[in-house]
């Protein structure tokens, strides 16, 4: 899943580019992940874990050092039956050391490996979460605009009820009740204009903040998409989360790092097996005596045992198995979030699918009796009120009816990203769905 992702999201990050038509979710969400600092970071804490794995490696190679050694040596005597020394002298020496068993090291081996996928599965976490912040944070922008439309719209039909009861009142033929009424509609609609303006603007900063630009016209659903369908069953779901979800698998592989951790302290209890050879070649004795240039080969094994460290070593090892300890508290604490988010994603997805369905009812519902209200106006069965509640419902279940579909969306995405199965395929499906987009 890891190279899946990040193959498309290498796509995105190819194909983005400025353009005069509306952005869709991939170009917002190409952005959002070259700007987006939690992407960055993740991808450090990746490279900083190989770079701990290779230098974890590398203490399991040989190591050679060569010194070189020049020396001026002044000897003097208290004795006159020896003559003082006063000579330059030179030393070379070359030393390769293998290690043949270090518990330390293999375990900090071991533990670097596991580091890796740790840090891997917590980035592909983020990418998965970055998805879902800007489709969550795109639909809103596109709910508010849709909001900002409908009261546009509302405004438009109530300036116009305005006009036709002010043209009834001049001829006595309705209250001066009804057309103060709509009066106080007309003013009423423009200050939800305003909120709803601000709301949409409020929306898009919100999802400006992910890419670190200004986001401007977004490119809407389409209406002919199809929702995609909510399959299985709770059960199956939560089952799915327990073995893919992310964060569950970063910290599961936590675990492992800390008990990796305690092998590595431990070994400060075992005896160490070195193989070393050396080379040297030197014109210089004993306590700096003189002495005929003369070469020495040594080839021989160190073995070093640890008897005593005052303590050190195994409260080094305690501390590790407390590490350990809580890594697994927060493995099952996060157990816990995830199999309570994915039933809960999995539950508002049912509900938001009823929602829709509901929704759709009510605003059919709505524009007729708003119809029906407005033809009775004409005729003076009802009153101006009536009017303008009815076109009130109208727009109010519309306004309902976006807000379950965008909650769908949402709900579905986060049911995917909790049970570990978003895929990349999931984001090609949602840009497929926007207008002006073949994908």
């Amino acid at each position: 899943m890891l190279r899946q992702l990040s193959a498309v999201f290498a796509l995105c990050c190819c194909t983005w580019g400025a353009s005069a038509q509306p952005a869709s979710l991939y170009d917002v969400f190409a952005e959002a992940l070259q700007a987006d600092p939690r992407v960055k970071i993740a991808q450090h804490k990746v490279e900083m874990g190989k770079a701990q794995e290779d230098s974890a490696f590398g203490a399991l190679l040989p190591q050679a050092n060569i010194n070189a050694q020049f020396s001026k040596n002044d000897v003097k005597y208290d004795s006159d039956l020896v003559d003082d020394q006063d000579f330059n002298g030179e030393r070379y020496s070359v030393q390769v050391r293998q290690m043949l068993f270090n518990w330390s090291t293999l375990s900090k081996r071991a533990r670097a490996e596991q580091l890796v996928a740790q840090r891997e599965s917590e980035l592909l976490d983020v990418f998965s979460m970055l998805l879902v912040d800007v489709s969550e944070r795109y639909f809103q922008v596109l709910l508010s605009d849709g909001g900002v439309e409908l009261i546009r719209d509302e405004q438009k039909l109530v300036q116009q009820q305005l006009r036709e009861t002010e043209e009834l009142y001049k001829r006595k033929l309705v209250r001066v009740t009804d057309y103060l009424e709509t009066q106080a509609r007309v003013d009423k609609v423009r200050t939800d204009l305003i909120e709803a303006e601000n709301e949409a603007a409020l929306a898009r900063e919100e999802l400006s903040a992910l890419t670190g630009n200004y986001v401007g016209d977004l490119a809407p659903i389409r209406e002919d998409f199809t929702l995609p369908p909510l399959e299985n069953s709770m059960e199956y779901w939560t089952e799915l989360s327990m073995t893919n979800n992310t964060l569950l698998a970063s910290k599961r592989e936590a675990v492992l790092v800390a008990r990796e951790a305690v092998q590595e302290q431990k070994g400060g209890h075992y005896p160490t097996f070195d193989l070393i050879f050396s080379a040297q070649r030197s014109d210089v004795g004993f306590d700096n005596q003189t002495s005929p240039q003369r070469d020495t080969e040594y080839i021989g094994v160190d073995i070093n045992l640890p008897l005593f460290s005052g303590g050190s070593t195994s409260a080094r090892v305690r501390g590790a198995w407390s590490e350990y300890y809580m890594a697994r508290e927060d493995e099952e604490a996060a157990r816990r979030e995830v199999l309570k988010l994915t039933r809960g994603a999995w539950l508002n997805t049912r509900s938001s699918r009823k929602r829709i369905d509901s929704a759709a009812l009510s605003v059919k519902s709505a524009t007729k009796s708003f119809e029906a209200m407005s033809k009775s106006f004409s005729y003076g069965t009802v009153t101006a009120s009536d009017v303008l509640v009815a076109l009130h419902i109208r727009t109010r279940a519309e306004r309902d009816f976006q807000d379950a579909l965008y909650s769908y969306l949402v709900n579905w995405l986060h049911l995917k990203r909790e049970s570990g199965s978003l895929q990349a395929a999931d984001l090609q499906q949602l840009n497929g769905w926007l207008m002006g987009e073949n994908s």
